[in-house]
């Protein structure tokens, strides 16, 4: 029997021990407390102790004793550590009281009968097991909850052992070590020592679940960023209104939640699939920004071969995002950018095969895609553009229902006749501002300015706002850029302005609200609306409200772009469009 609990003991120890190194040499990036290391190392200690102790039990089996209560103690504190708002017990407080149990358990060890250091030991585990099975308990939960059941299970498993062992009865005068223990005390034991590696498996597995949780998080706020960058692509690049991205985006939500009520592709229309489609659906004519302009922004009709350079837009757009996807970081499952590569792949597709660019049919043509090609047809009927009227809400409708089963799945245009009152309900929340579709046409009749780069567009838009606008280098508080309006407003030239910082344009009372901006910029990356003053040219004072957020330029500097408004009683009236 005493062999068999060395072998046991020295197993027990030797998976500890691996289970130590593995931890002291892990490399990922979660913050983790010191006690888990901590705990692992003194749970193998306590193996090899309690193992040579079958050789000489002189120290070793206080040693082995010591090391099993204070890593169960190490195991609470590392599981409270999940909790931020808990502090971390500095490690030299708890190894002083590593030192004096060992010192006072040596003692008892010399002088105490077996049993009592028996129950004394059992006692001891059996309130930290309960204490460990609180802080499960109280422990913020992250993901799946199954590993924290095992967990609760596991200090469960292990309290009833002990309370078996204590109240057995057959310790006797003559048993003075645990390796003259009968067989079913020794049994007991051997499995409360199993359930404190079911612990630390539980408690690795928690771990790794936050580890996957915390890389998921981490590429899916990459994939995000690049599909920001892609939408706004996307919108400067598009012939189409930004109220279309958004129209669009609540048609596609629309008819995939109404598909799922009236029972039609309920596998494939999750709250999260639905979600993927809504976040994808303006990523749907990204294909564009590969569109020539003297295509993309005329006026009137294609000419055969330039429609066909045209429909090469589905194509280049599944190849931009394809492209992009092997950019990010790999993602578990599916996710927005496949969603997005579906969409923008296939939404030109028909349901009799006559679409572009592959002639896919029926449901070769994925849902996401059969899905935004309604939603995307009927916002083209009703829009109004330079090239065409809009169409009413009812004859965009007939239309629609005419191309059921041709066109369109005939069961997206079920959806679409049952929500068809919502549709024209989000058509009149988000309709086109008047004279949007075309404001950049009629700018270049007045102007004659090429306003058919994106860049061009949003430099117009930056010089000619009623509104004062400034860029700021986040880093140094300089000016690098102004508009028409916040010079009006302060009476500098452009050149002088440029060479000012905000800190020169604003009274020093007002100190702490520029810090608490800055605060704001670091923490949130926007601030306001505030309100202040802004000091002119010629030294007098003029209120305003302003608002900000960070943005960075092609060369990674990072700057603050201020939306600046004038509120004196009698302010100036907005810079002419012609100087």
């Amino acid at each position: 029997m005493a062999l068999a609990n060395q072998l046991f003991y020295f197993s027990f120890a030797a998976v500890m021990l691996v289970m130590f190194i593995g931890v002291i040499k892990r490399t990922d990036t979660l913050k983790q407390s010191v006690y888990l290391s901590i705990s692992l190392g003194l749970t193998a200690l306590a193996g090899f102790g309690f193992a040579l102790a079958g050789i000489t039990p002189v120290f070793l089996l206080s040693l082995g004793n010591t090391g099993l209560v204070f890593s169960g103690l190490a195991v609470i504190l590392f599981i409270r550590s999940w909790d931020p708002d808990n502090k971390d017990v500095d490690p030299r407080y708890f190894w002083f009281a590593f030192f004096i149990f060992l010192i006072g358990y040596e003692f008892l060890r010399i002088f105490a009968s077996f049993s009592f250091r028996v129950y004394l030991m059992t006692g001891l585990v059996g309130a930290l097991s309960l204490m460990g099975l609180v802080e499960t308990f109280l422990a913020p939960k992250e993901g799946k909850r199954l590993q924290f059941n095992i967990l609760k299970i596991a200090f469960i498993v292990q309290f009833l052992l002990l309370v078996i062992r204590a109240l057995n009865t057959t310790y006797g005068l003559t048993i003075s070590t645990v390796f003259q223990e009968e067989v079913f005390a020794a049994t007991l034991r051997m499995m409360a020592m199993g359930s404190v590696l079911l612990i630390f498996l539980s408690i690795n597995n928690i771990l790794f679940e936050r580890l996957l949780g915390h890389e998921r998080k981490k590429a899916i706020d990459s994939e995000l960023k690049m599909l920001s960058s892609l939408n706004a692509l996307a919108l400067a690049r598009d012939n189409e209104t930004g109220a279309h991205i958004v129209r669009t985006q609540e048609y596609v939500k629309c008819l995939a939640r109404r598909l799922r009520s009236q029972g039609d592709y309920e596998e494939a229309l999750s709250d999260e699939d639905i979600n993927l489609m809504h976040k994808a659906a303006p990523l749907h004519d990204i294909g564009k920004v590969g569109i020539p302009d003297g295509i993309l922004y005329k006026k009137g009709a294609l000419t055969s071969e330039e429609w066909g350079v045209m429909k090469t837009h589905a194509y280049i757009g599944e190849n931009i995002l394809t492209s992009a996807k092997a950019q990010l970081p790999d993602i578990v499952g599916r996710d927005v950018i496949d969603v997005a590569i579906e969409i923008a792949a296939a939404h030109h597709e028909q349901w009799d095969g006559g679409g572009y660019p592959r002639g896919l049919k029926g449901a070769e043509i994925p849902l996401s895609a059969r899905i935004m090609a309604l939603a995307d047809m009927y916002d083209a009927l009703i829009s109004e553009r330079v090239y065409k009227s809009g169409w009413s809400h009812d004859e965009a409708v007939a239309e629609i229902l005419r191309k059921r089963g041709t066109h369109f799945d005939p069961v997206v245009v079920e959806a679409f006749a049952t929500e068809r009152d919502r549709f024209q309900a989000i058509a009149q929340r988000h309709r086109d501002l008047a004279g949007e579709s075309r404001v950049f046409s009629e700018a270049v009749d007045t102007f004659e300015r090429k306003l058919h780069r994106s860049e061009e567009k949003f430099e117009f838009l930056f010089k000619c706002s009623p509104i004062g606008m400034a860029m700021v280098d986040y880093l140094t508080g300089k000016f690098v850029e102004v508009n028409d309006a916040l010079l009006a407003y302060t009476k500098y030239s452009k050149e002088e302005f440029l060479k000012l910082s905000f800190w020169d344009i604003t009274p020093g009372e007002y100190q702490n609200q520029e810090e608490a901006q800055l605060e704001d910029l670091r923490k949130k990356g926007s601030f306001g609306p505030n309100r202040k003053e802004y000091i002119r040219k010629d030294g007098t004072r003029f209120p305003i409200s302003i608002r900000g957020f960070i943005l960075t330029d092609v060369d990674s500097r990072k700057l603050v772009w201020g939306i600046i408004e004038d509120l004196s009683p009698h302010s100036l009236s907005s810079p002419s469009l012609i100087q």
